[in-house]
């Protein structure tokens, strides 16, 4: 126990130091708020207040290669877990306050040795608000289209939704099931639920508890919405959460891979750059490459161009096995290349291409060594809206 206590103080002590090198370094204030797992980077200047919002949050990343002949569905033994930083809002008239916001915050998760970095809705709403053309600048790229849901009205009305909201067991038209909202006394059960259901379809995805589905509940009954569960016999069959009580207010959708979800929820899959985007960058290489493994052993040149980090620019050697992988870099940092003509790359990326390729959302070539990279995804980020 003592033990315990002195590696929490000693991890505090270790985080005080790096930020108080980033708020030298950068000069912006940053500050742990509350809860405990929002982080603000903020700076005063030409009389208002800018400021970035970092949210914390534990992420599943699938263990690669999977069980094999297990004769069962992966579960969450099959997964391992990380933190990894959603950026939730920069409000900056600014673009120099943002940029050094922006720096900041990714300094602070590099040094953290956070493996990924997200940002919640790129779509910038005005001009303190930066869209998704700010966020490309400094490495991010999409990794998820967002399909769009909605209610099927035939199933469940608008006026059926509205009496689940208000705490009536709404009958369904199949035989023992119903439509209720999710009770304060279930979140945890539902976490598990949801949990269960997304291991067993997608490489990363964000870990549900009952605080964090406390927190999503808060935030949907602030919009007028809720969390939803169709009960089957008294059984959870499926969940989804509404931002409000229309039918096209309807944001994640979560369904037994045994239950037919059509009947209820109608989903229209986003074209490719059309539809509510995810945006995320690899943020600490090193961290990120441990979980990304190979059908045996795989050797790629590889150069790779990021804007901030300094450590992740260059050329390299990413050595890959079924353990995990790594990268050796073959030049100095930010020097843009070696002149030997054997170490000249077989594949160069951004840090968002090489991101994106490992979520399984763009391919950066079609031959065996690519193919036999086991990818991160696919990703499943419905509920950051």
């Amino acid at each position: 126990m003592d033990w315990d206590m002195d590696q929490v103080i000693g991890d505090r002590e270790a985080e005080r130091t790096i930020i108080d090198k980033i708020e030298r370094d950068h000069g912006i204030a940053v500050l742990r708020g509350e809860p405990a797992n929002t982080i603000t980077f903020s700076v005063q200047a030409d009389g208002g207040l800018s400021a970035l919002e970092l949210v914390l949050r534990v992420a599943a990343v699938r263990r690669n290669p999977t069980v094999l002949g297990a004769r069962r569905f992966p579960c969450m033994a099959d997964i391992e877990r990380v933190e990894t930083g959603l950026i939730r809002a920069v409000a900056a008239r600014d673009v120099h306050r943002r940029e050094d916001l922006m720096t900041g915050a990714l300094a602070y998760q590099d040094q953290m040795r956070m493996p990924l970095c997200l940002v919640e809705n790129p779509g910038g709403t005005d001009d303190t608000v930066p869209g998704a053309d700010f966020f490309e600048r400094f490495g991010f790229q999409c990794i998820y289209d967002r399909p769009r849901y909605a209610l099927n009205t035939e199933t469940i009305s608008e006026e059926m939704l509205r009496r689940a909201a208000g705490g009536e067991t709404v009958p369904l038209d199949l035989p023992d099931t119903t439509l209720q909202a999710v009770a304060p006394g279930e979140l945890l059960s539902l976490a598990h639920f949801v949990n269960a259901r997304l291991c067993r379809g997608y490489g990363f995805f964000m870990v549900r508890s009952a605080a964090y589905c406390e927190f999503e509940q808060a935030k949907l009954l602030g919009s007028g919405g809720n969390l939803f569960q169709i009960m089957e016999n008294g059984v959870r069959k499926g969940c989804f959460a509404c931002t409000g009580t229309g039918a096209g207010s309807v944001r994640e959708v979560v369904f037994d891979q045994t239950f037919d979800r059509k009947c209820y929820i109608v989903t229209e899959k986003a074209a490719e750059g059309k539809g509510p985007a995810c945006m995320a960058r690899i943020v600490n290489l090193p961290e990120m490459l441990g979980h990304v493994t190979g059908n045996g052993q795989i050797t790629i040149a590889i150069r790779i161009h990021d804007p901030v980090i300094a450590e992740n620019d260059g050329l390299f050697i990413w050595y890959i096995d079924e353990k995990g992988s790594r990268m050796e870099r073959v030049d100095e940092p930010g020097t843009g290349g070696a002149d030997d003509a054997s170490m000249r790359p077989e594949v160069t990326v951004t840090i968002g291409e090489l991101t994106a390729f490992l979520f399984g959302h763009i391919r950066l070539k079609q031959n065996a060594k690519f193919d036999s990279i086991y990818l991160s995804g696919p990703a499943w980020l419905d509920d950051i809206y």
